[in-house]
């Protein structure tokens, strides 16, 4: 079955190997900013050195907080706008460049400036965000019910892949993480200190190049809109949010999985921002070990991605998610039981088999319901409830773990959104979410508007 392209879209541009190859490198040069600056490196570096104390968990969760407030109450506006002015593209490329900026910027976060370090994170943190986003809202233009599944987790595959040649590069300057931190600022180990610290930077100049073939293959679909001033695009974009928020009401399943989505997405995010943490502080793993964990998580995550998205194909995004969840929920239980390294290691290999998964099919749905249309908007939506989930997941086991003083109760409690989000998935249609995504082309159009060739 052909999928209904928007009435606004080039219908005789099609969809080329190369194009959604570019598409997906924007996966593999992210992927470089969320290992080392989200889960693996920055974080530790951050709770033990920068702020390091008692409230140093609160105060990571905090940020990420920040950020994901941030980007919960202007993602809908901003998809709005590009949607409007037909440069998706051209959004994708600012929020691109202003990650990259901040990510080298934390280049300057030293102990004791925690108020820097937490400004640059939250500024890299939104725009890797919104780049999320608008890199998300071009997969209804690049795929179609057939394989969106399949293209999805070719993303999400090759950006883990993109996370470990990242982390395999800056390797070598992550020594620092293990020495105390008086060794580590001690005037003859400033060599050390200053390798450290250019971490930041050369994952910043790896996302830099990396992305570059997105901009080159990827191509804007939607016809350009006319020229406004910052005041119209807002007006505009508040005016279209408006719109959108009243029509979503026709979209009774998205609406519902997006709900679903927070839930599950708290916990996830949960984990993520605090696995490395975890880690390091509860199980006593050294910055090598750390490295080589993550290593081969990189690898079992994209396994999971890649074979889930065959999974989806075949056996719908409900099912793909609600395996995945009951995979993550005995992560939860199994990483609480958990005291020793050797068994954190297993733990931690089959987690990357649900977190490759879990992202990839929740993003295919999103595509699924989303008319092309309505694509920046509706993935801003997503980027709301995803960015809400990251407010309220990490910030609630900081909470739990500065109270209890224990992360192993924390990992326990954040089981509970994984828990909730699998009742939450139970009342999905798949089926009718793809009807309703179909019938709003055709009520907008008149006639459904041929896909053109099926990408291969």
């Amino acid at each position: 079955m052909a999928y209904n392209r928007p009435m606004a879209a080039n219908p005789t541009l099609p969809v080329r190997r190369r194009e959604i190859f570019g598409w997906a490198m924007f996966d593999f040069a992210n992927s470089s900013y969320t290992t080392l600056i989200i889960t693996v490196a920055f974080g530790v570096y951050f709770t033990k050195i920068v702020a390091a104390g008692d409230n140093a968990d609160w105060l990571w969760g905090l940020g990420i907080a920040i950020t994901n407030l941030i980007v919960m109450v202007t993602s809908p506006l901003a998809g709005a706008i590009a949607d409007d002015a037909g440069r998706k593209k051209l959004f994708l490329f600012v929020t691109y460049s202003t990650c990259v900026v901040g990510t080298a910027g934390l280049f300057f976060a030293v102990p004791g400036q925690i108020v820097l370090a937490l400004g640059l994170l939250v500024l890299s943190n939104v725009a890797f965000s919104f780049g999320e986003n608008f890199a998300g809202a071009f997969l209804p233009e690049i795929s179609t019910p057939a394989n969106i599944g399949r293209i999805s987790a070719l993303g999400w595959g090759v950006g883990y892949f993109g996370g470990l040649a990242c982390l395999i590069l800056v390797r070598p300057l992550l020594q620092g993480l293990d020495w105390e931190p008086a060794r580590l600022l001690a005037p003859e180990n400033a060599q050390v200190f200053l390798e450290l610290r250019l971490a930041w930077v050369v994952t910043a100049g790896f996302f830099l190049l990396a992305g570059i073939p997105t901009f080159l293959f990827l191509r804007e679909r939607a016809p350009r809109g006319p020229k406004r001033s910052i005041g119209e695009y807002a007006r505009i974009g508040f005016r279209r949010l408006g719109e959108t928020t009243s029509s979503i009401r026709h979209f009774t399943e998205l609406r519902w999985f997006l709900g679903t989505f927070f839930l599950f997405q708290a916990g996830l995010t949960a984990v993520v921002a605090f696995a490395g943490i975890f880690a390091e502080s509860t199980l006593g793993f050294t910055a090598n070990e750390l490295i080589l964990l993550f290593i081969l998580l990189q690898f079992s995550a994209a396994g999971g991605a890649l074979a889930f998205g065959w999974i989806q194909d075949r056996l719908g995004g409900r099912a793909a998610i609600q395996i995945t969840l009951v995979l993550w929920t005995a992560v939860c239980i199994g990483t609480y039981l958990c005291h020793s390294k050797s068994l954190f290691w297993g733990i931690a290999i089959f987690s990357g088999l649900a977190i490759g998964s879990l992202q990839a099919a929740s993003r295919a749905l999103v595509g699924l319901f989303s008319p092309p249309a309505k694509s920046g908007e509706f993935f801003g939506f997503w980027g709301l409830a995803g960015k809400g989930a990251y407010l309220v997941g990490p910030l609630a086991f900081g909470a739990i773990s500065s109270i209890t003083g224990s992360q192993r109760t924390a990992i326990l409690a954040v089981g509970l959104f994984f828990i909730l989000g699998m009742v939450g998935m139970h009342f999905v249609d798949e089926g009718e979410g793809r009807r309703q995504a179909e019938s709003w082309n055709t009520t907008e159009t008149g006639d459904p508007v041929d896909a053109g060739a099926e990408p291969t």
